[in-house]
């Protein structure tokens, strides 16, 4: 993911362990976003291809 990439570059440059954390949080709070996001879409496609049936 671009997004992941791009805030492991600004970990990357900072000093505060605070402000890593910070960015390591919000890195693990979009990845969960985008796994829930990928699980529904996946439930959605499951129930149209039940609906052609």
């Amino acid at each position: 993911m671009i997004i992941t990439k791009v805030l492991g570059l600004t970990g990357a440059f900072t000093k505060s362990k605070k402000a890593k954390l910070a960015i390591l949080g919000l890195e693990m709070a979009i990845l969960a976003y985008a796994l829930y996001q990928q699980k529904e879409e996946k439930k959605k496609v499951k129930n149209i291809k039940q609906l052609k049936r």
